[in-house]
């Protein structure tokens, strides 16, 4: 018997709940969910809260499970104390539903910024937080600035604040801060009808609506055993093989344009508008907003749709090796993103002050060159493989294979 399943077994097994079971357990099975976390024997899948509980769910193989730990006192041994991963989770809970989680070693707030009416709901808790000045974590060090980044941002993504500290072109620590647009859609989705709640989960961030819509859409047709038709769920993974490459690009110009290469970033928005607009001539809508819902899908792939979206691919394909092939003879743009966030040997303490000595690399440990090593190409690859997902979509419906059961 695996740890998950055993861990499922000695608690209370909460009847009809689909497709994962879950099961109420006691603090020492909760507290034994954390040891097995920590030996790399489960995978944290979620960790959330409500008023008086906190969930977590887990993965061992092919197991999935929902554990539910019931917390009166306000109060549940913490993950993140030993599972770091889990960490912005609890401090999430906190924020919103007051529950402590003993032995967090981060209590900062993380949803939080002070301006709201009340921290958590009423009864949901005792914990206490105090609105002070956000407290970034420390870099002390000689020849350190930090530069603040956002969190106004141009494009769509959510805003975020981030603070790099760096040596020259060296980043020693960057820390992020989100949750500046928390909406409280968890909040809204109470008692909310089935059509709002899965407008809501559409929103939840713009650029990822067709994933979220999806996965809110999958947990209600699992709640009733709702059978989906063959043809949505084809139109559905269409539809998210669209916003990933879509989304990809983008982010793939980004990185270029961060390390101070605009031309690429140019060309890779120019492609990535490219498949915004086949989405919106497949689907009505640039980022296939309200697509997807519980059941199917509420539109339909046409004939112009179809044409759209073999266009863009086939453009996509013609341009990318030109764009990997720019990539890869700009030495100046390899500089900047070759080896980044790989594991590195530090600095000795010899060369460099000891509060940073762990943290800023001496030389990467791969050679440059490495397929390790090679990001910016590795992550054009993975391009090339979505588009191949999304031709073969395409294909099938231009075949006939799929089925045209209605949506």
């Amino acid at each position: 018997m695996s740890a998950l399943v055993d861990l499922v077994a000695r608690g209370t097994v909460v009847p009809r709940h689909s497709p994962w079971p879950r099961s109420l357990v006691d603090v020492e099975a909760w507290k034994e969910a954390i040891a097995a976390l920590a030996a790399g024997d489960l995978t944290l899948l979620g960790l959330w809260g409500e008023v008086a509980a906190v969930h977590m769910a887990l993965t061992q193989g092919s197991a999935v499970a929902i554990l539910s730990l019931p917390c009166p006192e306000g109060v549940y041994p913490s993950v993140g104390r030993t599972h770091p991963p889990a960490l912005r989770l609890e401090r999430a809970i906190r924020d919103l539903y007051g529950l402590v989680p003993e032995g967090l070693p981060d209590t900062r707030p993380w949803l939080d910024h002070g301006n709201w009416e009340k921290s958590f709901p009423p009864g949901a808790g005792s914990a206490t937080l105090e609105h002070l000045p956000y407290a970034f974590l420390p870099v002390e060090g000689e020849s350190l600035h930090q530069i603040a980044v956002g969190p106004v941002h141009a494009g769509i993504i959510e805003p975020g604040h981030f603070r790099l500290t760096a040596n020259g072109e060296t980043v020693v620590r960057l820390e992020q801060r989100l949750g500046y647009t928390h909406k409280g859609i968890e909040a809204l989705m109470t008692g909310a009808t089935l059509d709002k709640a899965a407008k809501l989960a559409g929103r939840v961030s713009g650029d990822s609506t067709v994933a979220y819509a999806w996965a809110f859409a999958m947990a209600v047709e699992s709640a009733v055993q709702l059978q989906v038709p063959t043809r949505a769920i084809w139109l559905r993974a269409l539809m998210a093989e669209l916003e990933r490459l879509a989304n990809h690009l983008g982010d793939i110009g980004a990185i270029c344009n961060d390390a101070a290469f605009t031309l690429l970033h140019a060309h890779f928005g120019a492609l990535r508008e490219r498949v915004l607009r086949a989405s919106d001539v497949a689907f009505g809508h640039r980022l296939m907003r309200d697509r997807v819902v519980p059941g199917g899908v509420s539109t339909e792939l046409g004939p112009a749709g179809l044409a759209a979206i073999i266009a863009v691919v086939g453009e996509i394909r013609r341009q990318m090796p030109r764009l990997v092939e720019t990539y890869e003879n700009t030495a100046s743009l390899q500089d900047r993103t070759v080896g980044t966030g790989l594991p590195c040997r530090p600095w000795s303490s010899s060369t460099a002050p000891a509060a940073i000595s762990a943290a800023r690399p001496a030389e990467v440990s791969m050679p440059v060159g490495s397929s390790n090593t090679r990001r910016m190409s590795a992550w054009s690859s993975r391009c090339r493989c979505w588009q191949k997902a999304t031709s073969t979509h395409v294909c099938g419906f231009a075949s006939g294979k799929s089925s045209r059961a209605s949506p």
